[in-house]
């Protein structure tokens, strides 16, 4: 016997649910069909998936790791259901992606509504976060693409990856801010920090370009006092504090910060990264979700040269 999608349905159903009762309702179906499924994959497997406890079903070991692949597995079903239907000329379905700070505010805005005045039909679900929880993303089936950061360092060996144009990384402060013409990173080993985490990571990362930084110039880490996990979040606590935080240079020119905002002139700057569209290699992308790629780095490479025209014009010339 072989597993079937109806069982990998089912079974994470109730491993989302936590009860074959509420996995029924979510899925429509009787309890007890639902209850076989999971019998008969459990026989397929040669291994028990799920344990009772004083909270209801939980997974064993053998469940935990069948659900990495099983979200997976669907999911990818998911996105060949819609490639074929979209192939077919229907123009319906999901685009999920990634976008870090630095794209997000520099170009996705105005693809978005270049993209939908053209696929009004194709629903956009964005995510943020992190590079390295976009890089999971990807890896898992969550995310078509992303837009994020690479560098020397990131393990990109299964992505597809497409450079679009050099991060700006710097130390960002509220303006007037008693540090905020320091020149030396040593002057701010003192202050209090935000950083960003990926979500559903508990405790603090224990690394990123932040401590990174500070490891580089022989500097103890630096004193993080929360992190978040949306940037808007991270530049509000850094207008209404003392802390800092180390992010785009772009913050520092929007509309909302620009008056609020400064970057502190230190001399040392984090490790090279280049802004890259990551996909998983050797694995298409659906028709809606490569016109959406296609699009953001034919606007963010033009509008790096300083013409926000001619990046409107090649994006319309990508799409066409």
């Amino acid at each position: 016997m072989s597993l079937t999608l109806s069982q990998l349905r089912a079974f994470v159903a109730v491993a989302e649910r936590g009860s074959i009762r509420a996995a029924a309702r979510a899925l429509d179906t009787a309890q007890s069909g639902l209850t076989q499924q999971l019998q008969s994959l459990e026989q397929t497997l040669g291994a028990t998936l799920f344990t009772r406890t004083n909270r209801g079903i939980a997974l064993t070991p053998f469940g935990e790791r069948l659900m990495l692949r099983a979200g997976a597995i669907l999911r990818e079903c998911e996105r060949t259901e819609r490639e074929m239907a979209q192939l077919r000329g229907e123009s319906g379905g999901v685009v999920s992606l990634g976008v870090t700070t630095e794209p997000l505010i520099d170009t996705f805005a105005p693809v978005l509504m270049q993209f939908r005045a053209r696929f009004d039909n194709v629903a956009v679900h964005l995510m943020g976060g992190t590079s390295r929880a976009m890089i999971a993303w990807i890896r898992d089936g969550t995310l078509d693409f992303a837009v994020g950061l690479v560098s020397a360092s990131t393990d990109v060996s299964d992505l597809g990856v497409t450079a679009l144009y050099p991060s700006d990384p710097v130390i960002v402060c509220r303006r007037g801010h008693p540090l905020a013409h320091a020149t030396s990173l040593s002057e701010l080993a003192d202050c209090h920090w935000i950083a960003t985490r990926a979500p559903k990571q508990a405790g603090m990362l224990p690394t990123n370009r932040l401590v990174d930084l500070f490891a580089a110039h022989g500097l103890p880490p630096p004193k993080i006092v929360a992190t978040t996990e949306a940037v808007f979040d991270t530049l509000h606590l850094i207008v209404e504090t003392d802390c800092l935080s180390l992010e785009p240079s772009v913050v520092t020119r929007h509309r909302l910060f620009a008056g609020a905002l400064v970057a502190v002139p230190i001399r040392e700057r984090a490790e090279r990264s280049n802004v890259c569209v990551l996909q998983r290699a050797g694995v298409p992308l659906t028709p809606a979700a490569q016109e959406l790629a296609a699009m953001i780095a034919s606007y963010a490479r033009t509008v790096r040269r300083g013409d926000p025209d001619a990046a409107a014009a090649a994006m319309s010339a990508s799409a066409s």
